[in-house]
């Protein structure tokens, strides 16, 4: 069982992270129960602490090290059965600025039962911070009779165990995978699960363990994704499998681990549920159809990093789904699927002359890029280049660089932008003072930030902290940048 910081129906926990400062630690929990070939049961947590949101603070060793208290506590109606309080500690460092998770594994012994647990979170280095907890009903150990197949632990890798430690589960180390979410970046699914009581079922016959996954809505298996393997009876029996889902796309799906007879019988079954995010493969599947790009202006793009330059600059104007698309693909993706976006994008936009179609919004490209490129992004990365290519040229664009008592900003005002809004503002503004990267702060134009308090953003170096209920001011040198907005020139 997979949950989160907050997780499941089964498992609800909440996580709070403060503005100012974090208030308290930000997690990730999995848990499983599982039985030894004696027939004891036992349950395991594994937690995931996300470094962001807790605090260093010096080690014995002169190091920084992330410290958080963890308390555990299994009841049975007003009965505690079993508590347990440790401390789960990051890896020392002597580099704040690299925060790397850190993971916690615990195991504890249980009758067979239905539990309620209550965990609670405290980051000892953060005497201000408040505790995250979370309390829910748990069931430990399975049938001592019955074919069963445990809960499934989701993994990120496993080795042979050389050095037995909280990792270690029959004969391998397993780092868990705590989140049941697969962003793109994840190649591969693994699991752990054990079969129980396959000798009082089978006696000395084989039967077959077929894994697969099948998609969670119509419980279709996915030819792709099925394996199966022939074991023979024992009294614990361990299974760890896995899938490449690098070509799975978007969806919701159930990872199935069945047990099946010599007659193709299923016995018993158990499905763990996922979800699979997947831009460029949905992508690759949407563009599979025959579309005949010979002779046409992508066959012309010849160099790799031309083309996926020539895809990413689409951004601003794509849709969301496009975009999720953009933002994932790399000099590794096959060109011609890179080719096939790039057409069909424009395509859709303009039947009759696809290639007219790009050639004039690359020139618009090419001129953010020459008014807009910082030291670190290209003019289309830019949010003042993105407005542009989105909605065109302001019909007004204020600009004041000079002003020694406000950052650095610019009014831009749309008489009537290219999607039928009419007199629109956008205010960006420079807070780094170093880079040319003018940052949005506030609009009126539909969908796009707005803060009603962006001229005391504007003069904060100058004027520091100010009333959440004031929206305006007077520009201490004399300027009016509420006139400027009302009236850019």
């Amino acid at each position: 069982m997979r949950t989160k910081i907050s997780i499941s129906a089964l498992f609800l926990f909440c996580f709070l992270i403060g503005f100012a400062q974090v208030k308290g630690p930000e997690a990730y929990l999995s848990y499983a129960s599982y039985n030894t070939p004696s027939g004891q049961s036992y349950f395991e947590t594994y937690l995931t602490v996300k470094a962001r949101t807790v605090m260093f603070g010096k080690s014995t060793n002169n190091q920084y090290q992330c410290k958080v208290k963890i308390s555990v506590q299994f009841s049975q109606g007003d009965s505690v059965k079993l508590s347990d309080v440790y401390n789960l500690l990051s890896r020392e460092t002597t580099d704040t600025s690299q925060r790397l998770d850190f993971i916690g594994v615990k195991r504890y012994w249980l009758v067979k039962g239905e539990y309620v647990v209550l965990m609670k979170i405290e980051d000892v280095n953060n005497p201000n911070g408040s505790a995250v907890s979370v309390s829910g009903k748990v069931n430990v150990g399975s049938s001592a009779d019955s074919l069963a197949i445990s809960d499934a632990e989701m993994i990120v890798s496993y080795t042979p165990t050389q050095h037995s430690s909280m990792y270690t589960k029959s004969g391998y180390d397993l780092v868990p995978y705590v989140y049941n979410f697969y962003p793109q970046s994840i190649k591969t699914m693994n699991f752990y699960v054990e079969l129980y009581n396959t000798v009082k079922v089978f006696g000395n016959s084989k039967f077959a363990v077929q894994y697969s996954i099948q998609n969670a809505d119509t419980h279709t298996l996915l030819n792709s994704f099925i394996s199966t393997t022939v074991y023979s009876p024992d009294s614990v029996i361990p299974i760890l499998g896995g899938f490449n889902i690098e070509k799975l796309a978007t969806g919701k799906y159930e990872l199935v681990v069945a047990i099946i007879d010599k007659n193709k019988k299923t016995l018993q079954s158990r499905a763990f549920s996922f979800y699979r995010n997947n831009a460029i493969e949905n992508f690759a599947a949407k563009l599979s159809g025959a579309i005949n790009m010979s002779g046409t202006f992508v066959e012309r793009i010849r160099v790799k990093d031309t083309l996926l330059e020539d895809v990413k600059c689409l951004s601003p104007i794509a849709s969301m789904d496009e975009r999720g698309f953009i933002e994932q693909v790399s000099p590794k993706d096959d060109t011609a699927l890179l080719r096939r976006f790039l057409y069909t994008f424009w395509l859709a936009r303009n039947p009759g002359s696809a290639e007219q179609a790009w050639l004039d919004y690359y020139a618009q490209v090419k001129l953010v890029n020459k008014l807009f490129t910082t030291v670190n992004k290209k003019g289309y990365q830019s949010d003042r280049g993105r407005v542009y290519l989105q909605y065109g040229a302001p019909s007004q664009r204020d600009k004041e660089t000079i002003n020694p008592d406000s950052y650095p900003y610019e009014i831009w005002e749309y008489y009537k932008m290219n999607d039928g809004q009419v007199d629109k503002k956008f205010v960006f503004y420079e807070p780094s003072l170093a880079t040319n990267d003018f940052v949005l702060l506030h609009s009126t134009a539909r969908g796009e930030v707005q803060n009603r308090q962006w001229q005391m953003v504007l003069y904060k170096q100058t004027v520091g902290p100010y009333s959440v209920d004031q929206n305006s001011m007077e520009d201490p040198s004399g300027e009016d940048s509420q006139d400027q907005f009302s009236n850019p020139r």
